[in-house]
């Protein structure tokens, strides 16, 4: 994967879970000072594109790579549960709280993958000669796979 990511010829981003099982340095063989990492919970784009357009500003990251992995807390705890737990503790934010999302993993880390590369593709702030790539990392095997923009056809 490093290979690949390298022949881009330019920077590379990679968004990933903040989950301290994931090392995507490690993962994906790559040198941690030739790659940006933005790590977040479920390594949701939505949550990373302020971070995406000031590196696109200071450098030229030409690579946006978004991996999600298999056993996620983001797919046990949902939106809801974290509102919840946030109602608990600010009441008097209700209205802010209920208003916000937090990348819950409803279905596959395929589908949340191609959710998050859509999400990217038609961000009037991405410019739109970036290239954009899914990852699919299982945490048990070991086993990278790359996840295609559109769904393969049954």
């Amino acid at each position: 994967m490093a290979t690949a990511l390298r022949a881009a010829g330019t920077g590379v981003v990679v968004i990933s879970c903040s989950d301290p099982r994931l090392n995507p340095y490690q993962v994906l063989g790559i040198d941690p000072t030739l790659t940006t990492m933005v790590r977040n919970a479920g390594g949701r784009a939505f949550d990373a594109i302020r971070t995406l357009v000031a590196l696109q500003t200071i450098g030229a990251p030409g690579t946006i790579a978004v991996m999600h992995h298999t056993d996620c807390g983001m797919s046990h705890f949902h939106d809801s549960d974290i509102k919840k737990a946030l109602l608990e503790v600010a009441p008097e934010a209700k209205t802010t709280i209920e208003a916000m999302g937090f990348g819950e993993i409803k279905g596959s880390i395929e589908d949340t993958i191609r959710e998050d590369i859509a999400l990217l593709k038609a961000s009037p702030l991405i410019k739109k000669t970036t290239q954009i790539i899914g990852l699919a990392y299982d945490i048990k095997t070991g086993i990278l796979t790359e996840v295609k923009e559109s769904k393969p056809e049954l």
